[in-house]
């Protein structure tokens, strides 16, 4: 029998169905789990407030794209997106320079600059996919306190 856990999403196939039966996974106990699930007061449809953890058919990826969807803080996250931009054009324009370098160059100095033209391009792409991802991550941790305090409150 299928059962999937409530708690973190595991399907487990081989789900013998026993109340004191755990998720593979997490550990939790499906009986427990699922009694605190039905004796959790749910919001309404019309309320701006969703339920966390996720419905047992939506995926984690499903559940961050619509919490980033209903975010509380959309000019961060725009923010977030011109910085990242803006990285990357300083990495472009690294690599570009160190061409342009490297075709008025000769000798040492032409792989030189090159190399230090690629090797800055890289830095500058590395920390701009860094700190876009950090930033994002905690706008979603902010957005999900909020969900979670919301809950906990209603």
């Amino acid at each position: 029998m299928k059962k999937t856990c409530l708690k973190c999403g595991h399907a487990n196939e081989n789900s013998t169905g026993e109340p004191t039966e755990a998720c593979p996974s997490c550990g939790a106990i499906y009986s427990r789990v699922e009694a605190a699930w039905s004796a959790t007061p749910r919001p309404t449809t019309a309320s701006k407030v969703r339920t966390f953890p996720p419905e047992r058919d939506e995926l984690v990826e499903a559940f961050a794209e619509r919490l980033r969807g209903e975010s509380l803080y959309p000019v961060f996250r725009s923010l977030v997106g011109v910085i990242y931009v803006v990285w990357m054009v300083f990495a472009a324009l690294a690599v570009l320079g160190g061409g342009v370098a490297f075709w008025r160059s000769t000798g040492a100095a032409a792989f030189g600059a090159l190399f230090m033209g690629i090797f800055l391009g890289v830095f500058f792409a590395v920390i701009a996919k860094v700190t876009r991802e950090v930033s994002l991550m905690l706008a979603d941790l902010s957005d999900a306190a909020v969900h979670i305090a919301a809950r906990v409150r209603a």
